[in-house]
């Protein structure tokens, strides 16, 4: 989870990945098929599988497929490789040389270091961030399920661990997928022991080694201490695994002060004592402040910076009104909302005030470049064949190219569809075609 509150998904089978907002909007942030660094859509993956994030808010993915972890910084959605290359190996060291084998679940320990189960090749490795160099904490390429672990650090066996987790007292929890146990590797020996399961696969409940399980493949750490367990094999029930664990509490490192950032600005809106602007919009005051105004929007910028609205000198009053024609207030209104708390209209907000269309014409008016993206996806995600025409003569009419561009692109995909249910008299039926057909 992310600090505003957002949920990052690995979608391994699209190769994808996807931002749930906390108003359960689904968008794709990064990725395609494939093998590439860049920003957004343009990075492509290939299954990524594990995910997490920093107390900086970069989040990193192990890309399963390329054997190799990549790095997203999501202020622009920018990917990179941290460390390893689409090539299978084994190698530690720096991160141009390091090598992984398809790389599966990962975690934060209590120091900022990423611990990978690096499932091909039966171990778990360890990357320091700042500069993705890689080491190896324990396992042998070989495989198994023998070994027992030793204090002075030699071999031990796993045999395609799957997921990882990390208690309060750095504490390294292991799902071994193919042995059916979960095990931790604690100490500075990194001594490994097995704290559940045996190598039979079964669905039994119980203490220690007497529990069975099947396939264990995901697991987390609860605010209790407790360990949630995927059962895969057992039709990937879930199971509570009981073990003394010291819970993160709040020192998870995706938990920081800006978390409350967006709830914060929210409340200024509301809050007009320290308004040092106002905007008359058809017959409606809104008080504003200039600064908010003026960092998530170009438009305001420069709007302020030309000395609109500001205060006479040695004044403590606001600023004289700014007159905004070709704008309503619900309008407005609903651009202040993500200005001040990025949020993005939804649903039945539709219903009651300004469709997607109007709402696009106005964050391109005021230069809001996040609220024009959403409105453009609702814009199109809204098309249907029996309001496209008077849409896509909106979209004409305002001069917004995209929506037009949009528009058509459903008319064409949908034209049997819309000449069998057009209800418009032949005039404007004959001429909505001629229209159609030759643009």
């Amino acid at each position: 989870m992310a600090s505003d509150g957002s949920l990052l998904v690995a979608d391994t089978w699209n190769h994808r990945l996807r931002r749930v907002s906390p108003h359960g909007t689904v968008s794709t942030v990064a990725g395609g098929k494939g093998f590439a660094d860049g920003v957004g859509t343009a990075a492509r993956f290939d299954m990524p599988w594990g995910i997490v994030i920093d107390g900086h808010g970069t989040i990193y993915v192990s890309d399963w497929w390329n054997h190799c972890i990549r790095k997203v910084v999501p202020a622009d959605w920018t990917v990179s490789t941290l460390c390893g290359k689409k090539q299978i190996g084994f190698a530690d060291g720096a991160a141009a040389v390091a090598r992984f084998n398809l790389p599966t679940g990962m975690a934060l320990d209590m120091d900022g270091t990423l611990i990978i189960a690096d499932s091909g090749n039966h171990c778990i490795r360890k990357v320091v961030l700042s500069d993705g160099r890689v080491s190896t904490v324990a396992g042998s390429r070989a495989g198994g399920i023998a070994g027992k672990g030793f204090a002075d650090g030699e071999t031990v066996c796993f045999n395609q661990p799957s997921a990882i987790a990390v208690d309060g007292n750095n504490k390294i929890l292991v799902a071994h997928f193919d042995a059916h146990r979960l095990r931790m590797i604690a100490g500075e020996g990194a001594l490994v022991t097995t704290l559940a399961g045996s190598s039979e696969a079964s669905k039994v409940d119980g203490e220690g080694v007497s529990a069975r399980f099947s396939c264990p493949s995901l697991m987390a750490l609860d605010e209790r201490g407790r360990l949630l367990v995927v059962d895969e094999g057992n039709q990937c029930c879930l199971r509570v695994v009981e073990a003394s664990l010291a819970p993160r509490l709040a020192v998870e490192p995706w938990k920081n002060p800006l978390t409350t950032l967006v709830q914060d600005y929210a409340k200024l809106l509301r809050d007009t004592s320290l308004a040092d602007v106002i905007f008359a919009v058809n017959g409606q005051r809104f008080p504003a402040h200039r600064c908010v105004l003026a960092a998530r929007s170009p438009y305001f910028k420069a709007l302020f910076a030309s000395g609109q609205g500001m205060r006479e000198e040695g004044s403590r009053a606001a600023g004289g009104e700014i007159v905004l024609e070709d704008v309503s207030a619900p309008e407005f209104e609903m651009l202040l909302e993500y200005l001040y708390a990025h949020k993005l209209p939804e649903g039945e907000e539709w219903q009651a005030g300004p469709g997607p269309g109007e709402m696009a014409v106005v964050a391109d008016r005021f230069q809001s470049s996040g609220l024009y993206t959403h409105c453009v996806g609702k814009f199109g995600g809204g098309l249907k064949v029996g309001n496209v025409v008077a849409r896509l003569v909106h979209a004409r009419d305002s001069g917004m190219a995209e929506l037009e561009v949009v528009a058509m692109g459903y008319l064409k995909t949908n034209a049997r569809s819309f000449q069998v249910y057009c209800p418009l008299p032949v005039d404007i039926r004959l001429s909505t075609y001629f229209f159609f057909w030759n643009s």
